[in-house]
């Protein structure tokens, strides 16, 4: 007794144990898929923050320019909000370095360049361009090392560089190729701006390249002290009219979080759609017969008058029946049963190629007709085969 109880109840347990096991396994992808999601999510904030940021050491960051500045007595002042770049020039503050201000409206740019003394714009775009110079845009973008051409001292002194985007515009123009400039510069009332695309020429990884270095000592250090604006969408203040993307608007996890919920419903309808668990017999409440079933597809087969459908049935299983009779597999084809069957009864083969393949019947009566010549044949057949079944 106690023996068969244990021998029942293995399956059971062996199920339950397979259960854990699968489930377990599901938790350890979706915890390893967590960890490489998170582990991008966070390199990619790093290398985007590499390409912006004063601060960073990454090789498109710009920390190794602020380093050198400092080491020369110039006051860099990192910011990261309006309110305190205000602040930093209305104390004194002598050169503003702007980045393209995605975030910011044209006013708030505007009172940013007109309360300090000297304006670098690193990058700027066509828009921010016209607005700290207006008439200028980029026409360009240079490839090969120029000299700079002008009597500007912070530029005809650093020697050679490899220019980016070319522009247009400005009261003075340095470093001139393809029908622009490297670097423009406007001077106007006491105060200077001057544009030149750094995403390169200042980064920690070409900084120490041809004139580089002098170039970007000579104008970030021409006061002795900086204040160095990085742009957010935190500190946008033209949220009603910015070009910001669904990725800017929302926070860093939701992209992470969507396709960790996807994976893990990948994972569940694999682990669970190819699992469909043992077959159960179910009883019936009723029991319907064969007969019944048989009858009353009849019956729909006769109130729907398709005797065509009901003669190819007839037809399919009379010539399976013949070709059972006669010994031959179910892959029999239907020519090779009909000679089979006439040479059977030395019969005619086109009366019963045309039974079996003929026009289907147009009315009851030739259905009829058609059913009762196959019993026939079926009938001869089946005697055939027990007469040599005697005879041998």
């Amino acid at each position: 007794m106690t023996r068969t109880a244990q021998e029942a109840g293995t399956p059971l347990v062996s199920r339950r144990r397979r259960g854990w096991r699968g489930w377990l396994v599901v938790v350890v992808i979706v915890a390893v898929a967590s960890g490489l999601l998170l582990w991008s999510a966070s390199a990619f904030t790093v290398s985007e923050k590499d390409r912006t940021d004063p601060e960073s050491h990454g090789p498109d960051g710009y920390r190794a320019l602020v380093e050198v500045l400092r080491d020369h007595g110039v006051t860099v002042d990192v910011v990261r909000a309006r309110s305190d770049v205000t602040r930093l020039l209305d104390g004194g503050a002598g050169t503003l370095v702007l980045p393209d201000p995605f975030a910011l409206s044209d006013d708030s740019v505007r009172a940013m360049i007109d309360a300090a003394p000297a304006t670098v714009l690193l990058s700027p775009s066509s828009a921010v361009l016209d607005l700290a110079i207006p008439g200028a845009e980029i026409v360009g973008y240079g490839t090969t090392a120029v000299d700079a051409h002008c009597d500007l001292p912070a530029a005809s002194n650093a020697g050679t560089i490899r220019p980016g985007a070319l522009m247009t515009g400005g009261d003075v123009a340095c470093f001139p190729a393809g029908g622009g400039a490297a670097l423009i510069s406007q001077s106007d009332e006491g105060r200077t701006v001057t544009a030149l695309d750094a995403s390169l020429l200042f980064t920690n990884a070409h900084i120490t390249e041809n004139g580089n270095a002098a170039l970007a000592l000579a104008l970030l250090g021409q006061h002795d002290s900086l204040v160095w604006y990085v742009p957010s969408w935190n500190d946008s203040d033209a949220q009603g009219t910015s070009d910001a993307t669904l990725a800017d608007l929302t926070p860093g996890w939701v992209t992470p979080a969507l396709v960790l919920l996807a994976l893990t419903a990948a994972v569940a309808a694999i682990w669970r759609g190819r699992r469909f668990g043992p077959l159960v017999a179910e009883r019936l409440p009723v029991t319907v017969r064969a007969s019944e079933t048989l009858e009353g597809r009849a019956r729909l087969y006769a109130r729907a008058r398709d005797t065509g459908h009901a003669a190819r049935i007839l037809r399919r299983r009379s010539t399976a029946e013949l070709g059972r009779l006669l010994g031959m597999g179910r892959g029999a084809t239907t020519d090779a049963v009909i000679e089979a069957a006439a040479a059977a009864v030395a019969g005619p083969r086109d009366a019963l190629r045309a039974l079996l393949t003929g026009p289907e019947p147009g009315t009851d009566a030739e259905l009829v007709e058609l059913s009762d010549r196959l019993a026939q044949w079926e009938a001869a057949i089946r005697a055939a085969v027990r007469t040599e079944g005697k005879r041998s």
